[in-house]
């Protein structure tokens, strides 16, 4: 899980479910929030003894694939360096591409109301990804937001928390600030992630359970709209800057089109473990 919610494109919550913990891994973190209210330990202790090994082989993977991707700042990973970059785009793209499906194919009975919502989902998120603050250093306060977005992302299946962070242009500034071990950046950023734990979480389960349908036809839209950030030709690789304009499609496409393949390739292969798993647990 730690490994896929470091590369934009695939769920840690999409891991979950194909390895068949997703169910206990909702209902831990649920007992642990509700323990302020009923302030028994022993309900604690179950969940705490698959939370924290669960969360300590998260760290450590997401530490090791963040530093391939990102580096600290004196060793800049493969996203940053041009040769690597536009592959690395490519693959990213390739996994969202392919991951469109699972989302589009969980609505029952999809209608005009839902592509209009995926549209509009759509138009908001390539709108959003070009203000002024898109294509910046985030502040500080902003990694709040980042952290309170992207945990509510890594706990759904199919939508990638890394991708949210990269369509806030926080992805560099997060793994950045884990291999630098800059406190203050990941201060802000844990507590996004608190609050989302506590008020964002509870909303979006609710969501999901009396308005599935157009809650997915949305977040359809919104991963289709992020491919702009992930657009593999860009005149500057350094995500600090967020710098998403084109050079053209005309720059090794023919690797990044097999990288594109060889991603979306990674989404069928754990979309086919995810429906055995489904099948066995039904």
């Amino acid at each position: 899980m730690g490994s896929a919610d470091a590369v934009p494109g695939i769920s840690g919550g999409t891991v979950a479910l194909v390895i068949g913990i997703y169910q206990r891994l909702i209902g831990s973190i649920a007992i642990v929030l509700n323990y302020p209210r009923e302030r028994d330990f022993e309900k604690l202790r179950e969940p705490l003894t698959f939370l924290l090994p669960l969360g300590f082989g998260m760290v450590a993977a997401y530490w090791l694939v963040s530093r391939l991707l990102v580096g600290p700042a004196e060793a800049p990973g493969l996203l940053l360096q041009p040769e690597s970059a536009v592959l690395c785009y490519g693959f990213f793209s390739g996994l969202v591409v392919a991951s469109l499906r699972e989302p589009w194919h969980c609505i029952s009975a999809p209608n005009r109301e839902h592509s209009v919502l995926a549209m509009t989902g759509a138009a908001v998120t390539l709108i959003l990804l070009d203000l002024p603050f898109m294509k910046s250093v985030p502040a500080d306060w902003m990694l709040l937001v980042g952290g309170a977005l992207a945990l509510t992302a890594m706990l759904l299946p199919g939508i990638s928390g890394a991708l949210v962070l990269m369509m806030l242009g926080q992805y560099a500034v997060v793994a950045g600030a884990v291999h630098d071990l800059r406190l203050v950046p990941l201060l802000w950023f844990c507590s996004g992630g608190l609050v989302a734990a506590l008020t964002v979480v509870p909303v979006l389960r609710r969501l999901l359970t009396e308005q599935l349908d157009r809650t997915l036809a949305v977040l359809t839209g919104v991963m289709a709209g992020s491919l702009r950030a992930l657009w593999p030709w860009k005149e500057n690789y350094d995500m600090r800057t967020g710098d998403l304009s084109p050079l053209g499609a005309g720059t090794n496409w023919p690797e990044v089109l097999l990288a594109a393949l060889l991603g979306a390739l990674v989404i069928v292969v754990l979309e086919r473990f995810t429906r055995r798993e489904t099948n066995r647990s039904t």
